[in-house]
């Protein structure tokens, strides 16, 4: 499982890519503790500070995290960065509508991709979060993690690996959302009667229903973001 490495090549490059190969392989899987330091050490055949240098640059790529007091971990969803597209660094006053509409482009495919893969374990869990935000809603209150929820567990039933790396990016553009326009009790009322008739259309097993039942809460939720981009500009 962990190969000897050659003294003549670069010790700790070698070491980061053995790793990823057993992550690769599932020989290491997300989530998996990796011997210590010193195991690496005596399993590949080289010195401590390799190791070391070698496990820093899987960090860096979030491919291995450190928890500290219990040591070196594979990361839940190695390779993917908090922020994938560098959304932090794009200085437009508009980011949330373009974020917004880059979720058009993309969110309908995955509810009708969603609606064709989804199985019962699939149905349930999107059932479960739609139930919980009704309960929020009946108490009057706004619940952005559940929001979150639904479109993560839409994006889970497509059983799409790459659709799957694709949920951070969207889940980073509802968080900004909610940051620069915070929703009302009212918008979470009107966004959980447009998610149930997204559930209803992947439960009923119509790809094109779904489709165009997640284009609508997204160009909803859209002017939603833009009337109150509109209230808090200033006048005069």
């Amino acid at each position: 499982m962990y190969e000897k490495i050659a003294p003549e090549k670069q010790r700790s490059q070698v070491v980061e890519a053995q790793i990823k190969v057993l992550i690769r392989s599932e020989k290491l899987k997300p989530g998996e503790k990796l011997p210590n330091e010193m195991e690496l050490s005596a399993l590949f055949s080289v010195s401590r500070p390799t190791v070391r240098e070698a496990v820093k640059s899987l960090i860096s790529q979030n491919i291995v995290e450190i928890q500290r007091g219990k040591g070196t971990f594979v990361s839940k969803n190695p390779g993917l960065v908090d922020d994938p597209l560098g959304l932090d660094f794009v200085l437009n006053p508009n980011l949330r509508l373009c974020l917004i509409e880059a979720r058009l482009v993309i969110e309908p495919g995955v509810a009708r991709l969603a609606t064709l893969n989804a199985d019962e374990d699939d149905l349930r869990r999107i059932e479960g979060v739609v139930h919980e935000m009704e309960e929020i809603v009946r108490r009057n209150q706004v619940g952005m993690n559940i929001e979150l929820d639904f479109h993560r567990s839409i994006a889970q039933a497509t059983k799409n690996p790459v659709i799957l790396r694709l949920v951070p990016v969207i889940v980073d553009s509802i968080v900004k959302t909610y940051r620069d326009a915070p929703r009302t009790s009212e918008d979470h009322r009107h966004a959980l009667e447009e998610h149930i008739e997204i559930y209803e259309a992947i439960k009923s097993g119509n790809p094109e229903t779904a489709y165009k039942a997640m284009e609508r809460h997204l160009e909803k939720s859209y002017h939603r973001t833009l009337s109150k981009q509109a209230a808090k500009a200033p006048t005069g």
